[in-house]
Order: structure tokens, then C-alpha cells, then sequence
């Protein structure tokens, strides 16, 4: 009886560490809720990519004047992470703020829920930078546009 519940437990753990990097998958809001980006994971890799907006926006704080007149929608703002299962987050990734137009070094995992993911944005080490808090976006508050039901 001994090893087979050694091999459950062996199974279980398994199974929990392989999906935990697309628990991040899908939806969430941006912090004041007039934003929307998804969480693409693949593989080895996380990417954060806009997709909804209450107001159109422009990259007006770009610090290429060729890029200031883009769409906000669509751009890739979170990426180069590496997963680290023994804690299940993701580190040494960057995320650019389009508030200001600067890029910084980021890390970021769920909460006890997997509905809530913090992020934190940082220069250089993780103790002078600002942490930030998404909310997961719920199928029923989803866009039209971004509805799965709707495409």
C-alpha cells in the first residue's frame, strides 16, 4: 500500500506542477478597470498583451516618436519571463508602462485563488519598484469583442 500511494502523491504533484504555468491564462483587468489584456502562455514562456480598452489610446509616451501615433490595442507588454514551479510565478520578465513610456524588470504570481495576480514592476532589484494587483475578468463581464461565445 505504501508505494502506491507514494505513486498517487508522485501523479498528483505532477499533474498539479505541469498546469500550474496556464493557470495564468485568460482575461484580466487592468488595475482601475478600464482595461483589459490576456495572458498567453505557452510552453516556456508568458506574454501580456492588450486587448480592450474603454477609451481608445495612442503610445503617446513612447520614447520612439515613430511609435507614439500606435494603437495601444494589441501590444505586447509583458514578456521574457521564466516560470519557476517550486513556487509557481513567474521572474525576470519586463513589462512596459505606457504611462510613462519606460520599460522595466518585472516578476509576478497568483494569489491563493489564481483570480488575483500580483505583479511587481522594478528597476534593478525588486525592493524600489511599485507591485500591482489584476483581477481575473469574469466569462459574463467580458467584452462582446472578446467574448468566445461572440467570435
Amino acid at each position: 500500500m505504501g508505494k502506491l500511494s507514494l505513486l498517487i502523491t508522485f501523479l498528483f504533484s505532477q499533474a498539479a506542477f505541469s498546469s500550474a504555468p496556464a493557470d495564468y491564462s485568460g482575461f484580466w483587468w487592468n488595475e482601475d478597470r478600464s482595461g483589459i489584456f490576456e495572458l498567453v502562455v505557452s510552453e516556456q514562456s508568458i506574454e501580456g498583451i492588450t486587448r480592450w480598452g474603454k477609451e481608445p489610446q495612442t503610445d503617446s509616451q513612447n520614447p520612439d516618436p515613430a511609435l507614439r501615433s500606435r494603437s495601444l490595442k494589441d501590444i505586447t507588454f509583458l514578456w521574457g519571463f521564466e516560470y519557476q514551479p517550486q513556487n509557481n510565478s513567474w521572474q525576470d520578465g519586463r513589462v512596459y508602462d505606457p504611462d510613462n513610456g519606460k520599460t522595466y524588470s518585472a516578476k509576478m504570481h497568483l494569489d491563493t485563488n489564481d483570480n488575483t495576480l500580483e505583479m511587481r514592476g522594478y528597476i534593478g532589484i525588486s525592493l524600489f519598484g511599485r507591485s500591482a494587483r489584476f483581477e481575473r475578468v469574469k466569462e459574463q463581464d467580458l467584452p462582446a469583442e472578446l467574448d468566445s461565445k461572440s467570435r
